[in-house]
């Protein structure tokens, strides 16, 4: 009897399905894995902008997650970084429990632009969950508000990507996953770090155009690479072309940015207009 590889994902869900536990799902299926899918809280928006992201009880979270983790043998989990410090702490309890597995963290963009009164979440992110990431996933400027909430003797906008990372391997962090490193130039640069510096670099033309998911396609994408027993330069490399080819083929469906085609491979060539 068939039984594939399984990855849990902690995420926020919410209606456009282009990032959050639907893309996560979708990405993992995508990817050849079965997504075993924990809603940490509810995300109110369309394909312009963020209206309120409602966290769910942490109780209920986690025993979303205990008891699907002592049901099915999870080869991987993939989180994206909570908005409260009060969740951070009971993912960071349930983590601990599965050390073992490896852990890809997501911190989107949309954690480094929201104007919010503090950054607890963040800091408790930095102390709590860090330390158990195999990849971590994120943008440099993502990466400097991280830095800057828990590293209180450190000016993160004077560290280059490389100092960045290796404050984050430092607190045991296995790998930092900069997305978008390279800037505004022609191509997209990928950096993927580890404790001992640059350990991959992946180069692909701008796609030219606003499409939301993409960081959360990678970080699934590289979820569902560890979980079939794949390297994590090989997982990062086949979650980053995944995630460019949702991106090449992204689809207009609202008013808004565009949303990726995660199932660009199984439509016949030019039927999307």
């Amino acid at each position: 009897m068939l039984r594939l590889p399984a990855v849990l994902t902690i995420s926020p869900t919410e209606p456009t399905s282009a990032t959050g536990l639907a893309a996560d799902a979708l990405t993992l299926a995508c990817m050849g894995v079965y997504p075993l899918c924990v809603a940490s809280e509810v995300c109110l928006r369309d394909t312009a902008q963020v209206e309120a992201r409602i966290p769910l009880e942490c109780d209920i979270v986690v025993d979303q997650a205990r008891v699907v983790l002592e049901d099915v043998p999870v080869s991987a989990m993939k989180f994206t970084v909570p908005g409260s410090v009060a969740m951070v702490s009971a993912m960071a309890e349930l983590v601990a429990d599965y050390a073992e597995t490896p852990l890809v963290l997501e911190l989107p963009p949309l954690m480094a632009e929201e104007d919010e009164a503090d950054d607890d979440h963040l800091t408790a992110a930095l102390e709590l969950l860090v330390p158990y990431a195999t990849a971590l996933v994120l943008d440099p400027s993502a990466g400097r508000r991280l830095i800057a909430a828990g590293v209180a003797d450190e000016e993160p906008d004077d560290l280059t990507l490389e100092e960045m990372s290796s404050l984050l391997c430092g607190i045991g962090c296995e790998s930092v996953l900069f997305l978008g490193a390279g800037g505004h130039g022609p191509k997209a640069v990928h950096l993927l770090y580890g404790e001992q510096g640059i350990l991959q670099s992946i180069d692909l033309e701008h796609i030219g155009r606003r499409t939301l998911g993409f960081g959360c396609s990678v970080a699934s994408g590289l979820a569902a690479g560890l979980a079939q027993g794949r390297s994590l330069d090989e997982a990062t490399r086949e979650a980053i072309q995944f995630a460019h080819k949702c991106e090449a083929s992204a689809l207009h469906m609202g008013m808004g940015a565009l949303v990726p085609d995660r199932m660009f491979w199984a439509r016949p060539e030019g039927e999307v207009e």
